[in-house]
Formats: structure tokens, C-alpha cells, sequence
């Protein structure tokens, strides 16, 4: 059995043969042009499959750059409203020192009161502050709205204690700015670990000075609790407890003033001279707001103070104040220092990125990205295979049995 070649089969297999080295030709071209060995996931499914893959990683690298931005530009802002308030209280400080120290009139006091309140309101300006975005800086979740609201009882913090966590690099997220409640509302009394304080009904002379834990183990030992210093005459003292009741075994000692009083691992320098019945307490510190600690300051400085008495107590307030603030000023320390923290953690994930961009990146050019110089020999290649075909088919498209017969 013989097979016969027509004329028309010879014609189409030719022709199927050139439209298959011209899409080969145009492909090469493409690649050439665009760059991308890859164009369409028929070129190398498995290499299409993986690029896709990659660009969702690099894209969501983009989204963690735009997150850590955000982050960076509120906890820079959160460092510098808190830096502006740590001067605030610095001049607080200044004149509290100044209310203390040296003889002022009436009218002088009542003008530091006016500035300490003039401090007050840019403190709650301060916590009431936006970002570029609008959004309220320490309101915690809840920043659609001022967070602290003034009014005749003193500030209320009214947003949320929610401190969000951002992602600004795979598996790395990093917090927010803090709470409003936590910065501004929850500050630790006198020296962060025990508070002093002298009896509003006290008569004599006595001031409050130095105070501290000095021994933590001991105090620890008993509780942690705290005590009072009550004198029963001028120049003798008990300890009691909280409540009043002397402790047991009786703790009780001479004084002199200037002397450091030290019991249950406390310690608790007094001046002057306290009269029978007057009482001064050291108990663990408690929390208040910086806005309470001003307006206490303020108010102390605007009663009147024309008695020895009255004098005395004015000074005694003055001198809680300057506790409460100077702890105020080391709790703000803290908060910079741990938003500090976070900022370099944002500069660590930034580097983390870069190098993550870098390794998909190359990746990514080694799966998709053509060898120029290998496509452009195998397009001068396929160029001559073309060529070479189309005269090929040019010579056998000529032949015909009729020139055998001529």
C-alpha cells in the first residue's frame, strides 16, 4: 500500500510549520521587549505560580512599610508631647521652689498659683492632642474624640485603655501609643514606692522632709503597709498603723528636729516642731493624675497663709506636690523611653524588610526576569530558521510534475 502526498497536504504541513516558528519568533521578541521570560502563566506555569506568590509577599511588604510609617509618625509625636510636658513640669517644679523657699506675699502666691494653672491647661491640650490624621493621639482605641474632659471635679479620662498593635514586618508587631490613662491618669504618688503626708489638723511646726524605703525586705515583711508618726508631746513620737493603734510591741523614740525617724524598714526625716497630737503618715504610694497633683498645688497656694499654722501646712502641701511632680516627671521619662523602644524596633524592622525586599526581589528576577543575551542568540537563531523555512517552502511550492514533462 503506497501513500500518496497531495499538493494541498505538502501546503499546510509547510505552512503549520512557519506560524510555529513565527509564534516562537514573536514570543522571543516579547520576551526581549518586555523583559519577562515569563509574560503568561502558558510560558512556565510553575514559575508563574511562584511569581504571583512572591508579588503578594512584596505587596504586603509595601503594607507593612505604609503601617510602620503611620506608627513612626505617631510615637515620634508621642516622644515630643511628652518631652513639651516634661518642661512643663520642670516649671512647675521651678515654682513650686520658689512658693516654698522664699518670703512672698499674698498676691505673689496667688500669681505662681495662676501660672501652675495656666501649665495645667496646656498639659490637657497636650493630652488632648491629634495626629497628622486627626485621630486622637491618647485615646486608646476610642480617638475620635478628645479623651479628657475638664469640668469642676477635675479631668476625666473617657476613652478606652485599648493600645493597638501594628504590624510593620512579618510576624513583628509593635505597639501603639499609650493610653491616655496610662500617661496621664495613672501616675505613682510621692516617691513611686511610699507617699508622705502631714494631718490637716496639725498645730505645730512640724515639715515633712526626705522619705523612703530603707530597708525593703523589712517593710516587705510586714506587709508592705503603711504608718503614722503621732507625737505625744513635742519631742516624743509613736508609730501606729493606719488605723491609729499603736503597734505591738510599742515602737516609740525621742526626736529632735531634723532627725530621721526609722521604723518597719521605712524612713522619714522631719523639721521643726511638731505639737502633742500631731500626726504625719508614710503609706505605699497610690496613683493620681498629673491634673489632681497641679490643682492640689495650685489650691495649697491660694489659701491663705498668714498664721505660723497656716504657713506650715501651705509648706507641707508644697512639698507632697513636689513629690507627686517629680515622679510625674519620671513616670513621663518612662513612657518616652519605652516608646523609644519601640521606635527602634520600627528602624529593626525596617532593615528586616529592605532585606526580605531584596532576597524576593532576586527571586522573582531569576523566575521571571529573561537572560538577554541568551534570548537575543536564540532570536537570531529562530530569525534564520525562518528564513531558511520560507525559502524552503518558496522551492517546493515551485515544484510541479509539469516540468518533468516539458
Amino acid at each position: 500500500m503506497t501513500t500518496r502526498i497531495s499538493s494541498n497536504s505538502l501546503y499546510e504541513a509547510n505552512i503549520a510549520q512557519l506560524l510555529r516558528r513565527q509564534v516562537d519568533l514573536i514570543a522571543t521578541q516579547n520576551q526581549i521587549a518586555s523583559g519577562r521570560r515569563v509574560n503568561t502563566a502558558a510560558d512556565d506555569p510553575l514559575a508563574a505560580g511562584a511569581a504571583t506568590a512572591i508579588d503578594r509577599s512584596l505587596a504586603e511588604l509595601e503594607r507593612f512599610e505604609l503601617n510602620a510609617n503611620v506608627l513612626g509618625n505617631r510615637l515620634n509625636l508621642q516622644e515630643s508631647n511628652l518631652t513639651e510636658a516634661g518642661e512643663l513640669l520642670q516649671r512647675v517644679r521651678e515654682l513650686s521652689i520658689q512658693a516654698a523657699n522664699a518670703p512672698l506675699s499674698a498676691s505673689d502666691r496667688q500669681t505662681i498659683a495662676r501660672e501652675i494653672r495656666q501649665i495645667r491647661e496646656g498639659l490637657l491640650g497636650i493630652a488632648n492632642g491629634t495626629d497628622a490624621a486627626g485621630r486622637y493621639l491618647f485615646g486608646g482605641a476610642q480617638d475620635d474624640r478628645p479623651p479628657f474632659v475638664d469640668a469642676t471635679t477635675g479631668v476625666t479620662y473617657v476613652g478606652d485603655q485599648v493600645q493597638r498593635r501594628i504590624e510593620v514586618a512579618p510576624a513583628l508587631a509593635l505597639a501603639d501609643a499609650e493610653p491616655g490613662s496610662e500617661v496621664w491618669m495613672r501616675i505613682s504618688t510621692g516617691d513611686g514606692r511610699v507617699a508622705v503626708a502631714a494631718a490637716a489638723a496639725n498645730t505645730g511646726t512640724g515639715l515633712l522632709g526626705t522619705f523612703g524605703v530603707l530597708d525593703a525586705a523589712a517593710w516587705a515583711a510586714n506587709g508592705s503597709v503603711g504608718y503614722r508618726v503621732a507625737f505625744t508631746s513635742p519631742t516624743t513620737y509613736e508609730i501606729q498603723d493606719a488605723g491609729g493603734a499603736p503597734l505591738v510591741p510599742p515602737q516609740t523614740g525621742t526626736y529632735a528636729p531634723g532627725d530621721t525617724l526609722s521604723f518597719e524598714g521605712l524612713q522619714l526625716r522631719l523639721n521643726g516642731e511638731p505639737a502633742t497630737g500631731d500626726v504625719f503618715t508614710i503609706d505605699p504610694a497610690g496613683r493620681q493624675d498629673i491634673f489632681g497633683t497641679l490643682d492640689a498645688l495650685a489650691d495649697s497656694l491660694e489659701a491663705p497663709a498668714t498664721t505660723v499654722t497656716e504657713r506650715v501646712r501651705q509648706q507641707n502641701a508644697i512639698f507632697v506636690a513636689l513629690a507627686n511632680v517629680s515622679s510625674a516627671q519620671d513616670h513621663f521619662v518612662d513612657k518616652r523611653a519605652a516608646g523609644g523602644a519601640r521606635l527602634a524596633g520600627i528602624d529593626e524592622a525596617s532593615a528586616l524588610r529592605e532585606a526580605t525586599t531584596v532576597t524576593l526581589k532576586t527571586t522573582l528576577s531569576d523566575l521571571r526576569d529573561v537572560n538577554v543575551a541568551e534570548a537575543a542568540s536564540r532570536l537570531a537563531q529562530q530569525s534564520t530558521a525562518l528564513d531558511a523555512a520560507q525559502l524552503s517552502f518558496q522551492r517546493v511550492a515551485s515544484l510541479s510534475l509539469f516540468n518533468y514533462l516539458r
